[in-house]
């Protein structure tokens, strides 16, 4: 009998194959579990840090330079981070990210602000690292055709880490009444991570030099794309529309609540949370299904309805609502632009795409936040939703403008 030939446009061979293959591998599980002991080294520090500056007799603008230090440093890195990881090793930066979280909490032992400033800055450099070596590595580990998938399933170590971690934190404070005791377990995690990504993660890419040949100076000179990947320049400015937003659905929900005299606003935070893990473990396999860009105009869709209801919510229900929204949204946008930035890299530049790529988290979250207050005050909540809902219309206006790119089938594109 002869067989019938494949249809126009159907390459089974790769893509099929590739779909196929496993996603979950020993690295890749090694990566996830390392990312959670990271994030409560992070976490569990960073949420106890303005209460020990306080005790310390440190007033709100002292606060606010010692988490002005962690930012910059961890901003202003990150493009030679992205350079060590394409020219030198993934698991070294990962691992450099890991030693410098754990390590770094034990000066805050010592009662000083100084301390407490310098330990903070070189910490945002752990973060940086860790982070955007982090990404790298699922860009490197997971199959081209699964990587929205892949990003969705490494976030929830992430997001629950995140959730989970400041909680604990301040339990352990409130029981004890002991600072020393939540910076000693926060290093622990960090330095735990430090030995499972040295002794157990295997290999992730190829390593091209040593690290201090990494860091001689270009033959070429040094300039933009030396350290920055103009490729995913797009994706990162759809990560804007995005970030520019986490500030509003966060940081300032609380105050909208007890303004309109709502109670127990904590159960906001947990519906969230439990959206934003259900939806990645149920929504993980269709994030490869179609194009990107249909991912980022759900999850856009998505929060700007989320911002609507914010508009009406009189009560405990109406930000419930919202949460889940809110979570949902966010869910599908951040693993389809994540993946959209993984696609676009150029070859041998992962390092400086993911790098470029998560800088641009720090720039959403740096003036998102005077961005709500100053809609605030002018205009009151309902102008700070509405202002969080053109924001992230934009970004289904920069998504259509830009079909071209993000538009393609995922399987083409990767």
């Amino acid at each position: 009998m002869t067989q019938a030939p494949p249809s126009p446009g159907f390459a089974p061979s790769t893509e099929t194959a590739t779909s196929r293959a496993p996603l979950w591998t020993r690295g890749f599980a090694l990566l996830c579990a390392s990312t959670v002991l990271c994030y409560f080294a992070n976490y569990l520090v960073g949420v106890v840090l303005p209460l020990y500056v306080q005790n310390l007799g440190g007033d709100p603008i002292i606060i606010g330079l010692v988490f002005t230090s962690f930012s910059a440093t961890s901003f202003v890195l990150r493009p030679l981070i992205g350079h060590l990881s394409d020219t030198w090793s993934v698991r070294g930066t990962i691992a450099i990210g890991a030693g410098l979280l754990g390590w770094l909490a034990f000066p805050f032992l010592v009662p000083s602000l100084l301390v407490a400033f310098f330990a903070n800055a070189i910490r945002g450099i752990g973060w940086g690292a860790f982070s955007s070596g982090s990404s790298t590595a699922v860009a490197l580990l997971a199959p081209p055709t699964r990587r929205g998938e892949a990003s969705g399933q490494y976030s929830i170590a992430g997001t629950a880490s995140q959730a989970f971690a400041p909680a604990i934190g301040l339990w352990l404070l409130h029981l004890t009444g002991n600072f020393s005791l939540v910076f000693i377990i926060g290093g622990v995690c960090g330095l735990s991570a430090l030995v499972l990504l040295l002794t157990q993660l295997p290999t992730i890419g190829t390593s091209k030099a040593s690290f201090l040949g990494s860091l001689k100076w270009p033959k070429d000179g040094i300039n933009v794309n030396s350290f920055v990947e103009p490729r995913v320049l797009l994706a990162s400015m759809l990560l804007v529309c995005l970030t520019l937003t986490t500030p509003v659905t966060f940081a300032f929900v609380p105050v909208h609540a007890i303004s309109i005299g709502v109670e127990n606003i904590s159960l906001y935070f947990v519906a969230a949370g439990v959206t934003s893990i259900a939806a990645r473990l149920v929504l993980g396999r269709l994030l490869d299904r179609g194009s990107r860009g249909l991912w980022i105009v759900g999850g856009y869709s998505s929060l700007a309805i989320a911002f609507a209801v914010f508009t009406q919510a009189r009560g405990l229900e109406g930000f419930i609502v919202a949460a889940v929204f809110s979570a949902f949204g966010a869910s599908l946008a951040q693993p389809a632009l994540m993946a959209l930035a993984m696609d676009r890299a150029a070859t041998g530049r992962m390092g400086k795409a993911m790098a470029t790529y998560s800088m641009f988290y720090r720039v959403g979250e740096g003036l998102g936040a005077p961005f709500a207050g100053a809609l605030i005050v002018a205009f009151g909540f309902t102008g700070m939703y509405l202002g969080a809902m053109a924001i992230v219309l934009t970004g289904v206006v920069l998504a259509f403008i830009n079909w071209g790119t993000v538009g393609h089938p995922t399987g083409r594109a990767a």
